[in-house]
This record gives structure tokens, C-alpha cells and sequence, in this order.
């Protein structure tokens, strides 16, 4: 009868089936699938771990090359610097910038040339600024004289030394001074004048 082969043909998978979940090899395999399944699961979680770790030390990384690649863009975000500068006749040029590690310490080197007479001049208002933009007066006690006499066409070293200063600033943001100078023909008549100096290195020892 119909009927029954179709209850013979269910008995026959029941049985099957039953023989195929009781043979020791499918529960090995069973068991084996499901170890490696569990060993993949942690080692993908410890491997998650690892990865998250390494991800916020990179970005720790990143923060500090960031703020160090500020601090370079000041430093390297300059122009020419400027090194020589004629006013009223005479040349200012700056030949050499030094820092004393020991004694906190920037000497500006620098010459006045007068290119049209004899003259006086005094030198006031002297200050530079560092690329963080501190602030420094001059050290008149380590400093040339700040009343030169200047003869025609010849060069007069002068040196300004600033002290007590913060770290070890790489560049001088701006060199600035005042001048007045009064020819030797007629010391009543006087000329001033504004000078600045940008972007000036530092050569530290």
C-alpha cells in the first residue's frame, strides 16, 4: 500500500539520521567544528583587543606629531630673513646671532655703516622677541655702547646682548631698535628712525 511505503521511507531516514548523529567520527568532527569555533571566536576578540589597543596608541602618536608639527610651521613658516637694513643713510647689517646655553644668553652681532658723513647716534628701545613670542630688553652691562660715532664708509661692530632668556628659542622673530643720529657738521640737526630685523637664527653653544 501507498501508505505504508511511506512510513517505511520515514523509518528508514529516522534511522539514517540517527546513525549519522551517533557515529563517533560525525561527533568528533561535531565537537572539533565547535572547539575551533569557540578558539576563533576568542582569538577574534583578543585580536579585536589588540587592534583597538594599537589604534589609540596611534592616535595618541598623532597628537603628539600634530603639536610638534605646529611648533615647526612657526618655526619654518618664515620669510627671508632680513639682515641687512639701510635707514637714513646708514646700513645696518647683522652678521652673527649666538646663544650661551650656560648663562641664558643671545648676542645679536651686527655693523653700522654711514654712507653719507661723519655723525653721531644713539641707539635706544632695543629688544628682540623669540618665535613663542617672548619678550627680552637689552643687558647694557654685556653690551657695546649705545652711542657710536660713525665715520663715513666705515664699518663699526657692535654687539647687544640680551639675558635670562626661556629655553632655547632656534629663531629671533624680530630684532627692533630706534636710532638718532646727528651729523658731526651740525648737531642740532637730527634724523630717527625705526629699525627691525625678521626671522634671524639662533647658533646656541
Amino acid at each position: 500500500m501507498p501508505g505504508d511505503k511511506i512510513k517505511n521511507t520515514q523509518m528508514i531516514i529516522f534511522i539514517c539520521t540517527f546513525r549519522f548523529l551517533t557515529n563517533k567520527n560525525t561527533m568528533k568532527k561535531i565537537l572539533l567544528l565547535s572547539a575551533l569555533s569557540i578558539v576563533s571566536l576568542g582569538y577574534s576578540q583578543t585580536n579585536c583587543d589588540t587592534l583597538k589597543k594599537e589604534n589609540e596608541n596611534l592616535q595618541s602618536a598623532n597628537k603628539t606629531l600634530i603639536s610638534e608639527n605646529d611648533y615647526l610651521k612657526k618655526v619654518l613658516d618664515i620669510n627671508h630673513p632680513s639682515v641687512e637694513v639701510e635707514k637714513e643713510n646708514s646700513v645696518f647689517k647683522i652678521t652673527k646671532i649666538t646663544g650661551n646655553k650656560a648663562e641664558k644668553q643671545i648676542t645679536v652681532t651686527f655693523l653700522i655703516e654711514a654712507k653719507d658723513e661723519n655723525k653721531k647716534m644713539t641707539i635706544e628701545d632695543i629688544v628682540i622677541v623669540d618665535i613663542e613670542g617672548n619678550e627680552y630688553k637689552i643687558d647694557l652691562y654685556k653690551s657695546s655702547r649705545t652711542y657710536p660715532e660713525l665715520a663715513l664708509d666705515v664699518p663699526l661692530k657692535l654687539t647687544f646682548s640680551f639675558k635670562e632668556i626661556e629655553g632655547e628659542p632656534l629663531y629671533i622673530k624680530i630684532f627692533r631698535f630706534r636710532t638718532t643720529s646727528q651729523p658731526e657738521r651740525n648737531l642740532f640737526e637730527k634724523k630717527r628712525a625705526d629699525l627691525e630685523f625678521r626671522d634671524l637664527k639662533v647658533l646656541w653653544n
